[in-house]
Protein backbone atom coordinates (compact mmCIF):
# COMPACT_ATOMS: atom_id res chain seq x y z
CA UNK A 1 0.00 0.00 0.00
CA UNK A 2 3.08 2.27 0.76
CA UNK A 3 1.58 5.74 1.10
CA UNK A 4 -1.47 5.15 -1.02
CA UNK A 5 -3.79 4.02 1.73
CA UNK A 6 -7.01 2.13 1.39
CA UNK A 7 -8.82 4.64 -0.84
CA UNK A 8 -5.87 4.90 -3.18
CA UNK A 9 -5.65 1.14 -3.56
CA UNK A 10 -9.36 0.88 -4.27
CA UNK A 11 -9.19 3.68 -6.83
CA UNK A 12 -6.19 2.06 -8.52
CA UNK A 13 -7.83 -1.36 -8.62
CA UNK A 14 -11.11 0.01 -9.90
CA UNK A 15 -9.40 2.19 -12.49
CA UNK A 16 -7.34 -0.76 -13.70
CA UNK A 17 -10.42 -2.94 -13.94
CA UNK A 18 -12.44 -0.34 -15.82
CA UNK A 19 -9.56 0.47 -18.16
CA UNK A 20 -9.11 -3.18 -18.97
CA UNK A 21 -12.84 -3.57 -19.53
CA UNK A 22 -12.95 -0.62 -21.93
CA UNK A 23 -9.86 -1.71 -23.81
CA UNK A 24 -11.01 -5.26 -24.46
CA UNK A 25 -14.27 -6.81 -25.67
CA UNK A 26 -16.77 -7.73 -22.97
CA UNK A 27 -16.40 -11.41 -22.16
CA UNK A 28 -19.47 -13.59 -21.93
CA UNK A 29 -20.20 -16.13 -19.23
CA UNK A 30 -19.34 -18.84 -21.72
CA UNK A 31 -15.91 -17.36 -22.52
CA UNK A 32 -12.55 -18.12 -21.00
CA UNK A 33 -12.86 -15.38 -18.36
CA UNK A 34 -14.72 -12.29 -17.28
CA UNK A 35 -14.23 -9.05 -15.38
CA UNK A 36 -15.71 -10.80 -12.38
CA UNK A 37 -12.75 -13.19 -12.34
CA UNK A 38 -10.36 -10.23 -12.13
CA UNK A 39 -12.30 -8.70 -9.25
CA UNK A 40 -12.16 -12.02 -7.39
CA UNK A 41 -8.37 -12.15 -7.84
CA UNK A 42 -8.02 -8.61 -6.47
CA UNK A 43 -10.04 -9.61 -3.41
CA UNK A 44 -8.07 -12.81 -2.85
CA UNK A 45 -4.76 -10.89 -2.95
CA UNK A 46 -6.00 -8.35 -0.43
CA UNK A 47 -6.04 -5.41 -2.83
CA UNK A 48 -9.71 -4.81 -1.99
CA UNK A 49 -11.66 -5.83 1.09
CA UNK A 50 -15.08 -7.51 1.34
CA UNK A 51 -17.19 -4.33 1.22
CA UNK A 52 -15.30 -2.94 -1.77
CA UNK A 53 -15.52 -6.31 -3.48
CA UNK A 54 -19.32 -6.38 -3.12
CA UNK A 55 -19.65 -2.81 -4.38
CA UNK A 56 -17.37 -3.30 -7.39
CA UNK A 57 -18.90 -6.70 -8.20
CA UNK A 58 -22.40 -5.22 -8.15
CA UNK A 59 -21.43 -2.38 -10.47
CA UNK A 60 -19.67 -4.79 -12.79
CA UNK A 61 -22.70 -7.07 -12.87
CA UNK A 62 -24.90 -4.13 -13.82
CA UNK A 63 -22.41 -3.08 -16.50
CA UNK A 64 -22.19 -6.58 -17.98
CA UNK A 65 -25.98 -6.88 -17.96
CA UNK A 66 -26.25 -3.63 -19.90
CA UNK A 67 -23.57 -4.77 -22.33
CA UNK A 68 -25.41 -8.05 -22.85
CA UNK A 69 -28.61 -6.13 -23.51
CA UNK A 70 -26.85 -3.86 -25.99
CA UNK A 71 -25.41 -6.89 -27.81
CA UNK A 72 -28.84 -8.36 -28.53
CA UNK A 73 -29.70 -8.29 -32.21
CA UNK A 74 -31.86 -5.31 -33.09
CA UNK A 75 -33.87 -7.32 -35.59
CA UNK A 76 -35.06 -10.93 -35.40
CA UNK A 77 -37.13 -13.10 -37.74
CA UNK A 78 -39.24 -16.25 -37.52
CA UNK A 79 -42.02 -17.82 -39.51
CA UNK A 80 -43.67 -20.91 -40.92
CA UNK A 81 -44.69 -22.65 -44.12
CA UNK A 82 -47.77 -24.87 -44.32
CA UNK A 83 -48.74 -27.18 -47.14
CA UNK A 84 -52.37 -28.31 -47.22
CA UNK A 85 -54.62 -30.75 -49.03
CA UNK A 86 -58.27 -29.75 -48.67
CA UNK A 87 -61.48 -31.46 -49.72
CA UNK A 88 -65.16 -30.50 -49.58
CA UNK A 89 -67.71 -33.32 -49.63
CA UNK A 90 -71.30 -32.08 -49.98
CA UNK A 91 -74.69 -33.64 -49.28
CA UNK A 92 -77.94 -32.41 -50.78
CA UNK A 93 -78.98 -29.28 -48.85
CA UNK A 94 -82.49 -28.14 -47.91
CA UNK A 95 -82.83 -26.21 -51.18
CA UNK A 96 -82.51 -29.48 -53.09
CA UNK A 97 -79.04 -28.71 -54.46
CA UNK A 98 -76.06 -31.04 -54.10
CA UNK A 99 -72.90 -29.15 -54.93
CA UNK A 100 -70.05 -30.90 -56.72
CA UNK A 101 -67.32 -32.10 -54.37
CA UNK A 102 -64.10 -30.12 -54.48
CA UNK A 103 -60.41 -30.91 -53.93
CA UNK A 104 -57.53 -28.43 -53.87
CA UNK A 105 -53.93 -27.92 -52.76
CA UNK A 106 -52.94 -24.79 -50.84
CA UNK A 107 -49.99 -23.26 -49.04
CA UNK A 108 -49.46 -20.59 -46.42
CA UNK A 109 -46.22 -18.68 -45.89
CA UNK A 110 -45.68 -16.23 -43.02
CA UNK A 111 -42.59 -14.26 -42.08
CA UNK A 112 -42.55 -12.41 -38.76
CA UNK A 113 -40.11 -9.72 -37.70
CA UNK A 114 -39.36 -7.83 -34.49
CA UNK A 115 -37.23 -4.73 -34.02
CA UNK A 116 -36.04 -3.96 -30.48
CA UNK A 117 -36.07 -0.17 -30.50
CA UNK A 118 -35.31 0.33 -26.80
CA UNK A 119 -36.38 -1.31 -23.51
CA UNK A 120 -39.74 0.49 -23.72
CA UNK A 121 -40.56 0.12 -27.41
CA UNK A 122 -40.63 -2.66 -30.01
CA UNK A 123 -41.96 -2.86 -33.55
CA UNK A 124 -43.48 -6.06 -34.96
CA UNK A 125 -44.49 -6.97 -38.49
CA UNK A 126 -45.60 -9.97 -40.52
CA UNK A 127 -45.94 -10.57 -44.23
CA UNK A 128 -48.09 -13.46 -45.38
CA UNK A 129 -49.31 -15.18 -48.51
CA UNK A 130 -52.89 -14.92 -49.71
CA UNK A 131 -55.17 -12.31 -51.20
CA UNK A 132 -57.30 -9.58 -49.66
CA UNK A 133 -59.52 -11.93 -47.64
CA UNK A 134 -58.92 -10.93 -44.01
CA UNK A 135 -59.84 -14.45 -42.87
CA UNK A 136 -57.28 -16.38 -44.91
CA UNK A 137 -53.56 -16.32 -45.62
CA UNK A 138 -53.85 -19.42 -47.80
CA UNK A 139 -52.88 -19.44 -51.46
CA UNK A 140 -54.52 -22.03 -53.72
CA UNK A 141 -52.23 -23.68 -56.26
CA UNK A 142 -53.46 -22.92 -59.75
CA UNK A 143 -55.70 -20.05 -58.65
CA UNK A 144 -54.10 -17.84 -61.30
CA UNK A 145 -53.34 -18.53 -64.94
CA UNK A 146 -50.19 -20.04 -66.42
CA UNK A 147 -48.09 -20.06 -63.23
CA UNK A 148 -48.58 -16.38 -62.42
CA UNK A 149 -46.90 -14.96 -59.32
CA UNK A 150 -48.59 -14.96 -55.93
CA UNK A 151 -49.08 -12.09 -53.52
CA UNK A 152 -47.39 -11.26 -50.24
CA UNK A 153 -49.34 -8.87 -48.02
CA UNK A 154 -48.67 -6.97 -44.82
CA UNK A 155 -50.59 -8.97 -42.23
CA UNK A 156 -49.25 -7.30 -39.06
CA UNK A 157 -47.51 -3.96 -38.49
CA UNK A 158 -47.60 -2.43 -35.03
CA UNK A 159 -45.61 -0.82 -32.25
CA UNK A 160 -45.67 -2.12 -28.69
CA UNK A 161 -44.82 0.57 -26.16
CA UNK A 162 -44.84 0.74 -22.39
CA UNK A 163 -43.94 3.32 -19.74
CA UNK A 164 -42.09 0.47 -18.00
CA UNK A 165 -38.90 -1.34 -18.99
CA UNK A 166 -39.73 -4.57 -20.84
CA UNK A 167 -43.43 -4.03 -20.06
CA UNK A 168 -42.82 -5.02 -16.42
CA UNK A 169 -44.69 -3.24 -13.63
CA UNK A 170 -42.84 -4.13 -10.45
CA UNK A 171 -42.02 -7.78 -9.92
CA UNK A 172 -45.32 -9.32 -11.02
CA UNK A 173 -47.14 -6.93 -13.34
CA UNK A 174 -47.15 -6.25 -17.08
CA UNK A 175 -48.52 -3.34 -19.09
CA UNK A 176 -48.16 -2.53 -22.79
CA UNK A 177 -49.93 -0.60 -25.53
CA UNK A 178 -50.10 -1.78 -29.14
CA UNK A 179 -51.01 0.47 -32.06
CA UNK A 180 -51.25 -0.26 -35.78
CA UNK A 181 -52.39 -3.46 -37.46
CA UNK A 182 -52.36 -5.49 -34.27
CA UNK A 183 -52.93 -9.15 -33.29
CA UNK A 184 -56.29 -10.14 -31.82
CA UNK A 185 -55.88 -9.98 -28.01
CA UNK A 186 -59.25 -11.62 -27.28
CA UNK A 187 -58.48 -15.28 -28.06
CA UNK A 188 -56.18 -17.81 -26.42
CA UNK A 189 -54.62 -21.20 -27.13
CA UNK A 190 -56.77 -23.22 -24.74
CA UNK A 191 -58.54 -25.53 -27.15
CA UNK A 192 -60.10 -24.41 -30.42
CA UNK A 193 -60.92 -20.76 -29.77
CA UNK A 194 -62.49 -19.80 -33.09
CA UNK A 195 -66.23 -19.51 -32.47
CA UNK A 196 -66.47 -15.71 -32.83
CA UNK A 197 -63.16 -14.64 -34.34
CA UNK A 198 -61.38 -16.26 -37.27
CA UNK A 199 -57.80 -17.06 -36.30
CA UNK A 200 -56.35 -15.15 -39.27
CA UNK A 201 -57.98 -11.82 -38.41
CA UNK A 202 -55.74 -8.95 -37.35
CA UNK A 203 -57.30 -5.77 -36.01
CA UNK A 204 -56.60 -2.16 -36.99
CA UNK A 205 -56.43 0.30 -34.12
CA UNK A 206 -55.02 0.28 -30.59
CA UNK A 207 -54.93 -2.31 -27.79
CA UNK A 208 -53.91 -2.22 -24.15
CA UNK A 209 -52.69 -5.44 -22.54
CA UNK A 210 -52.07 -5.98 -18.84
CA UNK A 211 -51.40 -8.83 -16.47
CA UNK A 212 -50.58 -9.49 -12.84
CA UNK A 213 -49.26 -12.64 -11.19
CA UNK A 214 -50.85 -12.75 -7.74
CA UNK A 215 -48.80 -15.79 -6.69
CA UNK A 216 -47.42 -19.00 -8.16
CA UNK A 217 -50.94 -20.38 -8.55
CA UNK A 218 -52.90 -17.41 -9.95
CA UNK A 219 -52.43 -14.97 -12.82
CA UNK A 220 -54.89 -12.21 -13.80
CA UNK A 221 -55.09 -10.45 -17.16
CA UNK A 222 -57.10 -7.76 -18.91
CA UNK A 223 -57.19 -6.38 -22.45
CA UNK A 224 -59.10 -3.65 -24.20
CA UNK A 225 -59.04 -1.64 -27.37
CA UNK A 226 -60.56 0.54 -30.06
CA UNK A 227 -60.51 -0.64 -33.68
CA UNK A 228 -61.63 0.92 -36.96
CA UNK A 229 -63.76 -1.27 -39.23
CA UNK A 230 -64.04 1.17 -42.14
CA UNK A 231 -62.56 4.66 -42.45
CA UNK A 232 -65.38 6.83 -43.74
CA UNK A 233 -64.66 10.36 -44.94
CA UNK A 234 -68.32 11.45 -45.07
CA UNK A 235 -69.74 9.91 -41.89
CA UNK A 236 -68.73 8.35 -38.60
CA UNK A 237 -66.32 5.44 -38.90
CA UNK A 238 -67.83 2.03 -38.10
CA UNK A 239 -65.73 0.83 -35.19
CA UNK A 240 -65.35 -1.68 -32.38
CA UNK A 241 -64.79 -1.16 -28.66
CA UNK A 242 -63.74 -4.27 -26.75
CA UNK A 243 -62.75 -5.24 -23.23
CA UNK A 244 -61.82 -8.58 -21.69
CA UNK A 245 -60.80 -9.78 -18.22
CA UNK A 246 -59.75 -13.23 -17.12
CA UNK A 247 -57.49 -15.49 -15.10
CA UNK A 248 -55.32 -18.60 -15.24
CA UNK A 249 -54.98 -20.74 -12.11
CA UNK A 250 -52.89 -23.80 -11.23
CA UNK A 251 -53.76 -24.64 -7.60
CA UNK A 252 -51.96 -28.00 -7.56
CA UNK A 253 -49.62 -29.98 -9.77
CA UNK A 254 -51.54 -31.54 -12.61
CA UNK A 255 -54.61 -29.29 -12.34
CA UNK A 256 -55.15 -25.98 -14.13
CA UNK A 257 -58.21 -23.94 -15.01
CA UNK A 258 -59.09 -20.51 -16.26
CA UNK A 259 -61.82 -18.26 -17.48
CA UNK A 260 -62.51 -14.98 -19.20
CA UNK A 261 -65.38 -12.61 -19.92
CA UNK A 262 -65.54 -10.24 -22.90
CA UNK A 263 -67.69 -7.40 -24.15
CA UNK A 264 -67.68 -6.36 -27.82
CA UNK A 265 -69.42 -3.14 -28.85
CA UNK A 266 -69.71 -2.49 -32.58
CA UNK A 267 -70.85 1.08 -33.18
CA UNK A 268 -71.63 3.60 -35.95
CA UNK A 269 -72.41 0.70 -38.27
CA UNK A 270 -73.64 1.46 -41.78
CA UNK A 271 -75.62 -0.49 -44.35
CA UNK A 272 -72.46 -1.74 -46.07
CA UNK A 273 -71.34 -3.41 -42.83
CA UNK A 274 -74.66 -5.23 -42.50
CA UNK A 275 -74.63 -6.34 -46.12
CA UNK A 276 -71.27 -8.03 -45.64
CA UNK A 277 -72.80 -10.17 -42.90
CA UNK A 278 -76.13 -10.86 -44.58
CA UNK A 279 -75.43 -12.13 -48.07
CA UNK A 280 -71.74 -11.67 -48.78
CA UNK A 281 -72.29 -9.28 -51.66
CA UNK A 282 -69.48 -7.01 -50.48
CA UNK A 283 -66.62 -9.47 -51.03
CA UNK A 284 -63.94 -10.37 -50.05
CA UNK A 285 -64.86 -10.05 -46.36
CA UNK A 286 -68.52 -10.72 -47.08
CA UNK A 287 -70.07 -13.86 -45.68
CA UNK A 288 -73.70 -14.66 -44.87
CA UNK A 289 -76.13 -15.79 -42.22
CA UNK A 290 -77.18 -12.62 -40.37
CA UNK A 291 -80.85 -11.68 -40.81
CA UNK A 292 -81.42 -8.30 -42.38
CA UNK A 293 -83.19 -6.72 -39.40
CA UNK A 294 -82.15 -9.18 -36.70
CA UNK A 295 -78.48 -8.54 -35.88
CA UNK A 296 -78.92 -5.02 -34.49
CA UNK A 297 -82.64 -4.75 -33.82
CA UNK A 298 -83.66 -3.21 -37.13
CA UNK A 299 -82.63 -2.59 -40.73
CA UNK A 300 -79.38 -0.64 -40.60
CA UNK A 301 -79.12 -0.62 -36.81
CA UNK A 302 -76.02 1.27 -35.77
CA UNK A 303 -74.68 -0.94 -32.98
CA UNK A 304 -74.21 -4.54 -31.98
CA UNK A 305 -73.38 -5.51 -28.38
CA UNK A 306 -72.10 -9.00 -27.63
CA UNK A 307 -71.04 -10.59 -24.34
CA UNK A 308 -68.88 -13.71 -24.21
CA UNK A 309 -67.65 -16.12 -21.53
CA UNK A 310 -65.09 -18.88 -22.02
CA UNK A 311 -63.39 -21.33 -19.67
CA UNK A 312 -61.18 -24.40 -19.55
CA UNK A 313 -59.97 -27.12 -17.19
CA UNK A 314 -56.68 -28.92 -17.77
CA UNK A 315 -55.68 -32.20 -16.13
CA UNK A 316 -52.46 -34.20 -16.29
CA UNK A 317 -53.23 -37.90 -15.91
CA UNK A 318 -50.97 -40.46 -14.26
CA UNK A 319 -49.88 -41.65 -17.69
CA UNK A 320 -48.72 -38.12 -18.60
CA UNK A 321 -51.55 -37.74 -21.09
CA UNK A 322 -52.90 -34.22 -20.56
CA UNK A 323 -56.65 -33.66 -20.84
CA UNK A 324 -58.16 -30.28 -21.70
CA UNK A 325 -61.88 -29.53 -21.47
CA UNK A 326 -63.07 -26.18 -22.81
CA UNK A 327 -66.31 -24.34 -23.47
CA UNK A 328 -67.55 -20.96 -24.67
CA UNK A 329 -70.83 -19.03 -24.81
CA UNK A 330 -71.85 -15.71 -26.39
CA UNK A 331 -75.02 -13.65 -26.65
CA UNK A 332 -75.91 -10.69 -28.86
CA UNK A 333 -77.71 -8.24 -26.56
CA UNK A 334 -79.03 -6.16 -29.47
CA UNK A 335 -80.53 -8.97 -31.56
CA UNK A 336 -84.30 -8.89 -32.02
CA UNK A 337 -86.86 -11.05 -33.73
CA UNK A 338 -87.14 -10.09 -37.37
CA UNK A 339 -90.12 -7.98 -38.44
CA UNK A 340 -89.38 -8.76 -42.09
CA UNK A 341 -89.43 -12.51 -41.37
CA UNK A 342 -91.91 -13.02 -38.47
CA UNK A 343 -91.40 -16.79 -38.50
CA UNK A 344 -87.67 -16.45 -37.79
CA UNK A 345 -86.35 -16.72 -34.25
CA UNK A 346 -84.31 -14.08 -32.47
CA UNK A 347 -81.28 -16.37 -33.01
CA UNK A 348 -78.98 -14.43 -30.66
CA UNK A 349 -76.82 -17.12 -29.02
CA UNK A 350 -73.67 -19.09 -29.84
CA UNK A 351 -71.96 -21.77 -27.82
CA UNK A 352 -69.38 -24.50 -28.14
CA UNK A 353 -67.52 -27.14 -26.14
CA UNK A 354 -64.70 -29.58 -26.72
CA UNK A 355 -62.09 -31.87 -25.26
CA UNK A 356 -58.46 -32.55 -26.16
CA UNK A 357 -56.26 -35.46 -25.14
CA UNK A 358 -52.53 -36.05 -25.48
CA UNK A 359 -49.38 -34.21 -26.43
CA UNK A 360 -48.27 -33.88 -30.05
CA UNK A 361 -44.58 -33.95 -29.08
CA UNK A 362 -44.81 -37.10 -26.93
CA UNK A 363 -47.08 -39.09 -29.21
CA UNK A 364 -50.20 -37.40 -30.58
CA UNK A 365 -52.83 -34.83 -29.62
CA UNK A 366 -56.45 -35.48 -30.59
CA UNK A 367 -59.57 -33.44 -30.00
CA UNK A 368 -63.25 -33.10 -30.74
CA UNK A 369 -65.58 -30.14 -30.38
CA UNK A 370 -69.12 -29.06 -31.17
CA UNK A 371 -70.30 -25.52 -32.01
CA UNK A 372 -73.73 -23.95 -32.45
CA UNK A 373 -73.74 -20.42 -33.93
CA UNK A 374 -77.19 -18.90 -34.41
CA UNK A 375 -77.90 -16.45 -37.22
CA UNK A 376 -77.70 -13.18 -35.27
CA UNK A 377 -75.25 -14.16 -32.54
CA UNK A 378 -72.31 -12.29 -34.12
CA UNK A 379 -71.46 -10.41 -37.34
CA UNK A 380 -70.84 -13.28 -39.72
CA UNK A 381 -67.94 -11.62 -41.57
CA UNK A 382 -65.71 -12.43 -38.56
CA UNK A 383 -66.78 -16.07 -38.04
CA UNK A 384 -64.06 -18.65 -38.68
CA UNK A 385 -63.84 -19.45 -42.38
CA UNK A 386 -62.84 -23.09 -41.83
CA UNK A 387 -65.37 -24.19 -39.22
CA UNK A 388 -68.58 -23.15 -40.99
CA UNK A 389 -67.23 -21.42 -44.12
CA UNK A 390 -67.56 -18.10 -42.31
CA UNK A 391 -71.34 -18.24 -41.89
CA UNK A 392 -73.75 -18.12 -38.98
CA UNK A 393 -76.90 -20.26 -38.65
CA UNK A 394 -74.60 -23.28 -38.63
CA UNK A 395 -73.81 -26.07 -36.18
CA UNK A 396 -71.52 -29.03 -36.29
CA UNK A 397 -68.41 -30.89 -35.20
CA UNK A 398 -64.67 -30.57 -35.56
CA UNK A 399 -62.47 -33.65 -35.10
CA UNK A 400 -58.74 -33.02 -35.19
CA UNK A 401 -55.32 -34.47 -34.49
CA UNK A 402 -51.71 -33.32 -34.52
CA UNK A 403 -48.30 -34.95 -34.24
CA UNK A 404 -44.74 -33.60 -34.28
CA UNK A 405 -42.85 -35.87 -36.65
CA UNK A 406 -39.52 -34.01 -36.65
CA UNK A 407 -38.06 -30.97 -34.97
CA UNK A 408 -40.16 -27.92 -35.94
CA UNK A 409 -42.32 -30.11 -38.19
CA UNK A 410 -45.96 -31.05 -37.48
CA UNK A 411 -48.64 -33.08 -39.21
CA UNK A 412 -52.25 -31.96 -38.68
CA UNK A 413 -55.51 -33.58 -39.74
CA UNK A 414 -58.93 -31.94 -39.25
CA UNK A 415 -62.50 -32.87 -40.20
CA UNK A 416 -65.26 -30.24 -40.07
CA UNK A 417 -68.88 -31.44 -40.23
CA UNK A 418 -71.53 -28.74 -40.62
CA UNK A 419 -75.27 -28.37 -41.01
CA UNK A 420 -77.74 -25.49 -40.92
CA UNK A 421 -79.62 -24.72 -37.68
CA UNK A 422 -82.73 -23.26 -39.30
CA UNK A 423 -83.67 -24.20 -42.86
CA UNK A 424 -86.59 -21.92 -43.67
CA UNK A 425 -86.22 -19.98 -46.91
CA UNK A 426 -86.20 -17.00 -47.44
CA UNK A 427 -85.23 -15.97 -43.86
CA UNK A 428 -82.15 -18.19 -43.87
CA UNK A 429 -81.63 -18.36 -47.61
CA UNK A 430 -78.07 -17.04 -47.43
CA UNK A 431 -76.83 -19.66 -44.95
CA UNK A 432 -78.70 -22.83 -45.99
CA UNK A 433 -77.02 -23.50 -49.38
CA UNK A 434 -74.03 -25.85 -49.13
CA UNK A 435 -74.48 -26.13 -45.36
CA UNK A 436 -74.49 -29.95 -45.33
CA UNK A 437 -70.86 -30.70 -45.95
CA UNK A 438 -67.68 -32.30 -44.63
CA UNK A 439 -64.46 -30.32 -44.97
CA UNK A 440 -61.14 -32.15 -44.66
CA UNK A 441 -57.74 -30.51 -44.13
CA UNK A 442 -54.43 -32.40 -44.06
CA UNK A 443 -51.45 -30.18 -43.26
CA UNK A 444 -47.70 -30.35 -42.88
CA UNK A 445 -46.24 -27.33 -41.06
CA UNK A 446 -42.58 -26.27 -41.00
CA UNK A 447 -41.47 -23.61 -38.50
CA UNK A 448 -38.21 -21.68 -38.67
CA UNK A 449 -36.31 -18.87 -37.00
Amino acid sequence: MNGWGRSGAVATALGFALALGMATPAWSAEGEGSMHDLIVVLKERGVIDESDYESIAARNAAYEAKQAEDRKPALSFWGDFRGRYEAFVYDRDETGVERTNRHRARYRFRLNGKADINPRAKVFFRVASGGDDARSTNQTLGSGLDFDTDDLRLDLAYARISPFVNDKVGENGKLAFEIGKVPNPYTWKKGKDFMLWDGDLTFEGASIRSGYRVNEALELFASGGYYILDENSTAKDPHLWAIQTGFHAEPTDGVAFGGRTSYFHFDSLDRAFHLRGEDGTAAPSGSGGNLRDGLSGGVGGQNVKVVEATGYVGLLTETDWPVLIYGTWANNLTAEQSSLFPNADQADTAWGAGVELGDKKKFVKVGVGYWHIEANSFPSQFIDSDLFDGRTNREGWAVYGSRSILRNTDLNLTFFFSDEIEDAVPPYGDSVPNADRMRVQADVVFKFK
